[in-house]
């Protein structure tokens, strides 16, 4: 039912998405228990799909209960716990909560930095993320700044053919 609610995502059908992920929900948070991972994991995804539908206030809402529970869970320095703090991130920049964003996405790029290093795809989604914030903040030379270095650690971890390179240029 998971997987076909992520499919569903992908294919951009969201309400129909999010009533599995909610029915997937209930059902883990009965038998699994409600700080299990595949809980949250399903928590992250709905939120993912009800901000997407433009409910992101409800998003932020479910990601900062996924948040608080995977640093206590598996520490502040998990990639988990750093998909979780990237996607808060962005939910709070769609709200227009943009200090509040970049100072979350700042602690998740230095934890990244310093745990994973620059040459990683999750510190590279945080630089693209903070560079974003900076951007909609209106302090263009920040974001021009971070977006060039983004760029040329792309091209040398990803290759300057890919996809992901292509969206940062």
């Amino acid at each position: 039912m998971n997987e076909l609610s992520w499919t569903l995502f992908q294919q951009g059908h969201l309400s129909e998405a999010e009533r599995l992920q909610r029915k997937v929900l209930d059902i883990q948070r009965r038998i699994l228990g409600p700080e299990h991972l595949d809980t949250l994991e399903t928590m992250g995804q709905l939120a993912n799909t009800i901000c997407e539908e433009g409910n992101c206030a409800e998003a932020v809402k479910l990601d900062r209960e996924v948040l608080e529970k995977k640093k206590r869970l598996l520490g502040p320095e998990a990639s988990d716990t750093l998909v979780t703090m990237d996607n808060l991130s962005a939910e709070l920049a769609l709200q227009g909560r943009l200090e509040e964003a970049e100072k979350l996405e700042e602690e998740a790029l230095e934890i990244q930095l310093r745990v994973f290093g620059q040459e990683r795809l999750g510190t590279i989604s945080s630089m693209i993320n903070l560079a974003s914030i900076q951007r909609d903040m209106g302090r263009h030379e920040d974001a021009e700044k971070l977006f060039r270095q983004t760029l040329d650690l792309e091209g040398r971890v990803l290759g300057s053919d890919q996809p992901e390179t292509a969206e940062t240029k």
